[in-house]
């Protein structure tokens, strides 16, 4: 098997998505509509070379001089070691030209021959090993035929292969004329898509549509431009990581919990806390939290709901010694905006606290908000199976709160049905006793191993929490309105 040379972008997650780099030699079409990143990808290819101490050359119609300072010093780079050039008519303005020798690109007013003969000529005397052409729609609108325009693009593909040299075009004409000359000329194809959604920030995703004789990592990626450059977040696929060694039960630190779940909890299963608002989901979530770092483990906490203070100094009132747990680099706590994130930066954040910092219990709270990450994704479900199979080989535990509509009786909903993803399940309800609402716990499912299937009284507040024994004698309870055995029988029931 004839093994490609590779080399890196510099685009974090662009790498592991192309599983190496791009291919050297290579030409490689980016396509996407304006403002989509591409000169921004572009520039860390090469700052990326030129750290490498190789030679590069962007030549660029698409900003002045200008206007492709500043994009740079947006991100704080410098073009220090990179060649620019703007392919000029000819080199007869040479003595009128600014300090670093920019022209202009011509289009209609000079022949395309003359264009591409400059551009060889910087090739011939630079060398490069990488080349950017940002753009080649200027080619497409000079060129008086779609065939004349196909010959120039071939004719920019012999020159740089001869030359071993790499060669990145942008172009963003193709997206809506379906100009299929360069994608078919080219070796690469990465595509970068802008998403619109009614509310929040628009998301971005990138596509590899081929890569010839090389492997990659397909389908689409979430991506964001922030200060820096563009960063990939992959997608996540479980059983692209091997499995972990199992390891025992996790028990929540609650006696009476510990029994309803028969023993604890399995590592590397997935449980799903259920219940109303304020029934105590997050605090029993918190429990495992708390009870892996007493064993000295590390545990991540997404919270979309609630900001971070209100949840420590909550777990704090309960007697949960959540911030010394926090100092001691135990517990990682971080709020998520729901509007400003797609479902691949989480999945990439929770990856990144299991891999590089050795998270072994991971909490969502709550999966209404991660939802709302993804209220426009087609194939929700298919991320939550995803990140639920990851964790699951990786030996992680995840607690996931999940809130249902309503407080009290039989008409209980919730905005999705996740307990067939689910191992274990525990189950929250309201019910009326004696004038006052109390707390129902149960679990109603564990899919490795048994549990108690008995219904227990849950007590949280005076800086405590309280489990109750099974609650015998009663029936309804679920139903939110309890009935005791001996009324029941007087009344026929």
């Amino acid at each position: 098997m004839i093994e490609i040379s590779r080399f890196l972008t510099g685009v974090p997650g662009l790498d592991e998505v192309l599983q190496g780099g791009l291919p050297r030699g290579a030409l490689i079409l980016v396509e996407g509509p304006p403002g989509s990143g591409k000169t921004t990808v572009a520039l860390q290819f090469l700052l990326a070379a030129a750290q490498r101490g190789e030679t590069c050359l962007l030549a660029s119609n698409a900003e002045t001089p200008e206007q492709l300072k500043l994009i740079v010093a947006s991100h704080g780079w410098s073009l220090e070691g990179v060649h620019v050039t703007s392919l000029s008519e000819g080199c007869s303005g040479a003595e009128e030209a600014p300090a670093l020798d920019y022209t202009l690109f011509p289009e209609a007013e000079v022949e395309i021959g003359e264009t591409l003969q400059h551009l060889f000529s910087e090739v011939e005397r630079l060398k490069p090993t990488l080349l950017v052409l940002d753009t080649i729609s200027s080619l497409r609108i000079v060129a008086p035929t779609p065939a004349f325009h196909r010959r120039q693009l071939k004719r920019i593909r012999d020159f740089m292969a001869a030359r071993a040299c790499t060669t990145v075009m942008l172009d963003e004409a193709s997206m809506t004329e379906k100009d299929l000359r360069s994608q078919t000329l080219s070796d690469g194809l990465i595509e970068l898509q802008q998403v619109d959604f009614h509310y929040g920030a628009d998301r971005r995703r990138l596509r590899v549509r081929k890569l010839r004789g090389c492997r990659y990592l397909s389908g689409a990626h979430d991506f964001t431009i922030m200060t820096g450059g563009l960063e990939v977040y992959p997608r996540l696929v479980a059983q692209s990581y091997a499995d972990a060694p199992c390891s025992e039960a996790l028990e929540s630190g609650i006696p009476e919990i510990d029994t309803l779940t028969g023993g604890g909890i399995p590592r590397g299963s997935s449980t799903l806390v259920v219940g109303p608002a304020g029934i105590g989901k997050s605090t029993i979530s918190t429990l495992y939290v708390i009870a892996a770092a007493a064993r000295g483990e590390k545990s991540c906490v997404l919270l979309f709901d609630e900001n971070v203070e209100t949840y420590m100094t909550r777990s704090e009132g309960l007697g949960l010694k959540m911030r010394a747990a926090k100092e001691a680099g135990l517990v990682s706590i971080i709020h998520l905006d729901p509007a400003e994130l797609s479902a691949g930066q989480v999945a990439s954040l929770l990856i990144r606290h299991v891999e590089a910092d050795g998270a072994k219990v991971v909490v969502i709270d709550t999966l209404n908000g991660y939802l709302q990450s993804a209220t426009e994704e087609p194939s929700v479900f298919l991320h939550i199976r995803e990140l639920i199979s990851y964790l699951s080989r990786r030996q992680v535990m995840i607690l996931i709160t999940l809130t249902q509509h309503g407080i009290l009786g039989l008409e209980m909903a919730t905005p999705i049905d996740l307990s067939f993803l689910a191992d274990n399940v525990f189950l929250l309800r309201y019910f009326e006793m004696k004038g006052a609402l109390h707390k129902a716990l149960s679990v109603v499912k564990k899919r490795t191993g048994g549990h108690e299937h008995t219904i227990r009284e849950l007590t949280v507040g005076n800086g405590r929490i309280d489990v109750s024994e099974p609650l015998e004698g009663f029936s309804g309870v679920l139903t939110g309105t309890p009935v005791f055995a001996d009324e029941a029988s007087r009344k026929g029931i």
